[in-house]
């Protein structure tokens, strides 16, 4: 029987070895198969242009000297926080809405401070003071309030006061 395995041996090899595929046939390429639905990402759209000098000059134009942004403003809603040029105390303060790089409203309050801005909306903190307080230091819970341009006009919500730093003023 050892005979018959080593005899074989050969002939196994040869039909193995004339299994594959011929030196000149093309490698195996996968099956076609139907034309993918998959969707290529599409590029983000590129931010609109903003001049934050042009800004800061128009803000200066109105008699404010601008707080320039640490950072960059993403759009197209962007606010920029200023004090009235010449201010002793600083309690004459604005917050300037820009809507691309139209100018779309002048908030102008005595204390601000803009939160967060991420180009849709603009979250704002106004200081509150409660009676008997000094001119310098506002006591009071601050109102926060989120702030979007809607048909070329701020909307507020919750809505802010004609005096935002003083209760009871809605």
């Amino acid at each position: 029987m050892r005979r018959r395995l080593v005899g074989a041996l050969p002939l196994l090899a040869a039909l193995l070895v004339g299994c594959g595929a011929p030196p000149s046939a093309p490698a195996d390429q996968p099956a076609p198969t139907a034309p993918s639905t998959r969707t290529t990402a599409q590029p983000a759209p590129a931010p609109d242009p903003f001049d934050l000098a042009a800004a800061l000059a128009l803000i200066e134009g109105q008699g404010f000297t601008p707080d320039p942004p640490e950072g960059r403003l993403n759009g197209p809603i962007r606010a920029i926080h200023a004090i009235c040029t010449g201010s002793a105390n600083g309690r004459c303060q604005a917050v300037f809405f820009f809507d691309g790089q139209q100018l779309v409203h002048r908030v102008d309050v005595g204390l601000v401070n803009i939160l967060s801005q991420d180009g849709k909306a603009v979250r704002v903190e106004f200081p509150v003071y409660a009676a008997g307080d000094p001119s310098c230091c506002p006591s009071g819970t601050p109102t926060q309030h989120t702030i979007t341009v809607q048909n070329g006009r701020l909307d507020a919500q919750p809505p802010v006061g004609f005096e935002p730093n003083y209760p009871g003023d809605y």
